[in-house]
């Protein structure tokens, strides 16, 4: 029966509840008290509720983190609160946006398509044949975008599975942390151990190019969260930084050796992990 009564988690309810009995109890009390020190008790009731809001508020502003009971993050769920899921059109946002970043970076080894044309041919023929070979390179460009952002999925859900695999924790997806500017950021995956709050994000390259912007959005974002959660909770923020080659003909270790470099300019702890698609999709059996 014991186990079914709820504890009074709001600090402001204590408070309230305490400055209540004093000032009943108080009030109690005032008829036994001599005439002159009566005045003085009044003021005390008055001040006193005062004074712990006063106290309450204080703590907040420079010490919140013992406003927080052990209990509050026993269970995983509960600190994941503190975060968030993103919403559908957030993550399809995120989508577009690794889409578009994997773009660019395959662009830079993609040749421009060369084209021909013979002076002799009538003008009406020359243009016929420009309108049909841009409607074809419009189809062929928008099958490329369609694979590109079903592989760019492939990647994070697969990557997760691996992750989840090796080191036995179970990863939320696409969860949300709002940035101290407000900026909201959405990580892959997240879990949480013991000791560690593990968030991953996971990227899919196409080429040996490592594009520097591509890094520094997240790996920045990362160092403002690992700031704040330090006001939060003791547990230390790891990045899991995938890295999904999704190209036979690039080197995997070239890459990883890339970003490396990288990775250890930034004040969080990043753990680098390089894998290709392919072997990915040959260690889950994926059949498209």
């Amino acid at each position: 029966m014991v186990e079914k009564i709820g504890h009074i988690k709001n600090p402001l309810t204590v408070i309230a509840i305490f400055a209540a009995i004093a000032e009943i109890s108080g009030t109690t009390v005032l008829p036994f008290i001599e005439s002159e020190n009566q005045g003085i008790y009044i003021w005390f009731l008055m001040l006193f509720p005062v004074f712990l809001v006063g106290i309450f508020f204080l703590t907040l502003n420079f010490n919140h983190k013992v406003l927080y009971a052990p209990s509050d993050y026993k269970n995983e769920d509960n600190f994941l609160k503190s975060f968030g899921k993103a919403t559908t059109e957030e993550k399809e946002k995120k989508l577009r946006e690794e889409v578009e970043e994997a773009e660019d970076s395959s662009s830079t080894d993609e040749n421009a398509p060369g084209t021909s044309g013979d002076d002799t041919e009538p003008q009406e023929t020359s243009s016929k044949s420009a309108s049909s070979k841009h409607s074809a390179s419009s189809v062929l460009n928008s099958e490329r975008h369609a694979s590109l952002m079903a592989n760019v999925s492939l990647a994070e859900k697969l990557s997760i599975m691996k992750l989840s695999k090796d080191m036995g924790l179970e990863f939320k997806t696409d969860v949300r942390f709002e940035t101290p500017s407000r900026r909201k950021v959405i990580f892959d995956g997240l879990a949480i151990d013991k000791n560690k709050i593990h968030a991953v994000e996971v990227k899919l390259f196409r080429n040996k190019h490592v594009n520097p912007l591509r890094l520094d959005r997240v790996l920045l974002e990362s160092e403002l969260i690992a700031s704040q959660l330090k006001c939060i909770d003791s547990k230390e923020l790891v990045i899991h930084f995938m890295a999904v080659v999704d190209n036979p003909e690039v080197n995997a270790s070239r890459v990883k050796e890339r970003l490396s470099r990288y990775l250890d300019r930034y004040n969080v702890n990043v753990k680098l992990h390089v894998v290709t698609l392919d072997d990915l999709k040959n260690e889950y059996q994926y059949r498209p």
